[in-house]
């Protein structure tokens, strides 16, 4: 049996993933099954951005994902210090709650954050479903898209994300 580490393309991939200039990809899911009841998922960028000291919004409930089986669920990457100053994922789970409708909700919660002022913004995407499955992509940068699927469909499909520009401020 070859043991992993002789592997030439994993050992690739292990040199991709440990170099803090390359890595990058936080990754969103949100599930909902047969009964109504949703959860997110929220991957990090990994070693890239986690510089000494710093917490990204992916593991705070409220920041970078949020789920309510009541109204619905939403998950963030990008910059996370903009979505843990704005609480983005709750507040767009908080918009449902006031009776917006999805793509309403998601532009508020994206409006929130260009709005939030400060001198360091920069990108975010978000994912976002409504209890009734009804989903959404949004994302300050043009050319994004999200992918999912239905259990009724064979295949997931890959949709566009709508644009919400937040221009960039640095320093």
């Amino acid at each position: 049996m070859r043991k992993i580490a002789s592997r030439a393309d994993l050992a690739r991939w292990v040199e991709l993933a440990t170099d803090p200039e390359r890595t990058k990809g936080t990754v969103n899911f949100i599930a909902q099954d047969r009964d109504g009841n949703i959860c997110t998922g929220v991957s990090t960028s990994g070693w890239a951005w986690k510089y000494p000291g710093r917490l990204g919004d992916s593991p705070i409930i409220g920041a970078g994902n949020y789920a309510d089986n009541r109204y619905g669920a939403a998950a963030c990457t990008g910059m996370g210090e903009m979505a843990i100053r704005a609480s983005t994922a709750h507040s767009l789970v908080f918009y449902l709650k006031m009776g917006l409708s999805l793509a309403e909700a998601s532009e508020r919660a994206m409006t929130d954050l260009r709005d939030l002022g400060g001198r360091f913004i920069s990108v975010m995407n978000l994912v976002a479903i409504d209890k009734d499955g009804n989903h959404a992509g949004f994302s300050s940068e043009d050319g994004r898209s999200y992918i999912y699927q239905t259990p009724d469909m064979p295949d997931c499909e890959e949709l566009p994300r709508t644009v919400v520009p937040i221009p960039p401020r640095w320093g």
